[in-house]
């Protein structure tokens, strides 16, 4: 049995913890806010990727496909159930095109259906729709789920603690997933990341929507998911949600938008990319017109810089010597796979 210190109160770090600590060892569980998954891992589209998102990258397809058994088997009882979602493709300004998005389909086994979606897109922008085999989960319930799960392991919890390597001299080991805080726990093996400050606006939308995710790929478009079981909605635009983006070792957090980070739905933000959100969106998603802005949530998106060729999205873990292991994360679903991972290097 080993004493180790996992850092970091995502999605990642806890299942991190949790694993290692079914696994026999003492898990200390550090997060510098006041609860569990309330930055990142609490604030996206929650979707449970399946590949559809990323067609030119085929090793983030092949790794989420491959991890996703292992989060259903974890978290399934997160996910939200009986909805539509369609993937739609742009006729002008899409980075892939219509037949070869069907070919990426086909080739990783995809499973699809060409349908039209009349009334939910403008199919004069938006000559392709496929709908798909993906889901989405609900925060407030993996967040339970994962609280349920901390408690049951008996990890000590520390919340509202900071911590630097001075502080992690009685760890045998120490499993850093603190995602845009990864610098400050381990600066001296500090990397480059690309951090992006973004918003995500939640809104209402008219009943007849339904249950409904929409994504318009590859470029700079947009999407609506379901946030949870909320019946609200929340919106994602690959040019509007980023306010700032930064290469370094740490986010460039302007002043005047400090306090949004992290702090759940912001009602009546003064800064906000809203109506851009829907000037731009309405004209592949009509229905956005209607949409009634609830508020915004804000985070900080941290990805590897210069990968906007592929727009590739790994998940890494790797031991940075004897002590330290890193959880460099890529998307949810691969949370499980990657604890796995890390309690091998333990």
């Amino acid at each position: 049995m080993k004493k180790v210190a996992v850092i970091g109160g995502g999605i990642f770090g806890t299942t991190a913890a949790i694993h290692a600590s079914r696994a026999g060892h003492e898990v200390h569980l550090f997060e510098r806010r006041d609860g569990l998954l309330r930055s990142a891992s609490g604030i996206n589209q929650y979707r449970l990727h399946r590949g559809y998102h990323y067609p030119r990258s085929p090793e983030t397809v092949e790794s989420v496909i491959a991890a996703e058994k292992l989060f259903l088997e974890e978290y399934g009882a997160s996910l939200v159930a009986h909805g539509r979602n369609i993937y739609g493709i742009a006729r002008q300004n899409s980075k892939t095109s219509p037949e070869d998005f069907v070919a990426f389909c086909d080739r990783h086994k995809l499973a699809y259906k060409k349908i039209s979606a009349a009334g939910l897109v403008n199919e004069k922008n938006v000559p392709l729709c496929l709908e798909v085999e993906e889901s989405w989960y609900d925060p407030a319930l993996l967040r339970s789920i994962v609280e349920e799960r901390v408690q049951k392991s008996e990890i000590f919890v520390h919340l509202a603690t900071m911590v630097g390597p001075g502080d992690l001299i009685q760890f045998d080991k120490v499993i850093v997933a603190a995602y845009a805080g990864m610098n400050g726990v381990i600066p001296q093996k500090r990397e480059l990341y690309q951090y992006e400050l973004c918003e995500k606006p939640v809104v209402s939308l008219p009943k007849e929507f339904g249950l409904t995710g929409i994504v318009v790929v590859d470029g700079p478009f947009m999407c609506v998911d379901p946030l949870g079981s909320s019946g609200s909605f929340v919106l994602g635009n690959v040019v509007h949600a980023i306010h700032t983006t930064s290469i370094g070792y740490e986010a460039d957090i302007p002043a005047h938008l400090a306090s949004y980070v992290d702090a759940g739905i912001v009602r009546d933000p003064r800064h906000s990319k809203f109506d851009l959100f829907i000037e731009t969106g309405k004209e592949y998603i009509p229905i956005l017109k209607d949409a009634k802005h609830l508020g915004s949530m804000f985070t900080v998106r941290t990805v590897l810089p210069n990968l906007e060729k592929t727009d590739a999205r790994p998940t890494i873990v790797t031991a940075l010597d004897e002590k330290y292991i890193k959880i460099f994360s890529g998307k949810v679903g691969n949370c499980v796979e990657a604890a796995h991972r890390a309690v091998e290097l333990l």
